[in-house]
């Protein structure tokens, strides 16, 4: 059974399990764009207002504070998710080369738990598919995409193996790339895309979330509030769109609150940030009231003018 929907949690936040068994909380704190600092700052509000999972990556380049922050609470309190990056992108500077991905994951990996001061973490996934499908839009043989997949993926499969995770993954892969592994020892647990408020429309999205559901795999959504991953603003459309103020008065929360519940009624898990601790501890109040059939179907056709043409930026097929 893919996403068993469990209220016996971590803490308040319900979990979901893995097709391994593990259980993974369905609200998790994100960290993009802060330095080291303001991740500590940052995660330490959510920790102490009921978050139970954070979600960070290795080319976020705070480490140093997430793990202090971790370090600070009962690790078994904490599911702690990292991301490594894609193999063959010219931007990073530890996968550049195409014919060492396997090499250069095994580093990664090491190094991100090293960074983190942690002996292991919940989740691990790879940031993005290799850098030739944001070329091709795509992931194939010809291209190369595969092989480079399927090394990066070796590599996870021995940290995993090794106990040094308890769960491997992908983000911003579209199944294209998710076929390259079909066959290997374990599949991903997860795959993180962008979802948002106004993704219910989206046709490509709601093929991939029925191809996740198809083969056991876990769906986990960033930018939930419409902030693209190169901004840090959220949607106007959902902090102040007409629909979304209307359910929120009606249920006396916040526009923030009825998007996030959006996401998480559809057992996807919601990734999401702040610096403000009375934000952090209102949007983990999301399971105290339910929205109705009505507001979900009125959610659900909502096209938003920032809805993504697709819910990864780095294939689309």
């Amino acid at each position: 059974m893919l996403t068993a929907l469990s209220c016996a949690t971590l803490g308040a936040v319900p979990t979901l399990t893995l097709r391994n068994g593990v259980k993974m909380p369905t609200l998790a704190a994100g960290v993009y764009q802060y330095n080291s600092s303001e991740a500590f700052d940052s995660l330490s509000a959510a920790l102490a207002n009921g978050f139970t999972m954070i979600d960070t990556a290795l080319d976020y380049w705070n480490q140093d504070g997430v793990g202090r922050a971790v370090r600070a609470v009962e690790r078994s309190s904490v599911f702690v998710e990292s991301k490594v990056p894609g193999c063959a992108n010219p931007l990073e500077n530890t996968t550049r080369n195409p014919f060492t991905c396997y090499r250069d994951t095994k580093k990664n990996l090491e190094k991100d738990i090293a960074l983190l001061n942690l002996s292991f973490v919940d989740s691990v996934i790879l940031h993005f598919p290799p850098f030739p499908s944001f070329v091709v839009r795509s992931c194939g043989e010809l291209s190369g995409s595969c092989e480079m997949i399927r090394s990066q993926w070796n590599a996870m499969q021995e940290f995993y193996d090794a106990g040094k995770t308890r769960a491997i993954g992908v983000s911003n892969f579209c199944p294209s790339c998710l076929e390259c592994l079909k066959g290997a020892k374990t599949q991903p647990h997860v795959n993180q895309i962008m979802y948002h408020l106004g993704s219910g429309v989206n046709t490509k999205a709601q093929d991939l979330i029925a191809y996740h559901k198809e083969h056991g795999i876990v769906t986990q959504g960033y930018s939930t509030l419409g902030n693209t991953p190169f901004t840090h603003h959220a949607s106007a459309d959902i902090l102040h769109g007409n629909l979304t103020t209307s359910i929120a008065a009606a249920h006396n929360v916040s526009t923030v609150q009825i998007a996030l519940k959006w996401v998480v009624a559809q057992g996807i898990v919601a990734i999401t940030k702040s610096s403000n601790p009375k934000h952090l501890a209102s949007d983990v109040d999301l399971w105290s009231w339910n929205l109705t059939d009505a507001d979900m179907a009125a959610l659900n056709g909502h096209r938003s003018p920032d809805s993504p043409s697709y819910p990864s930026f780095a294939c689309s097929s």
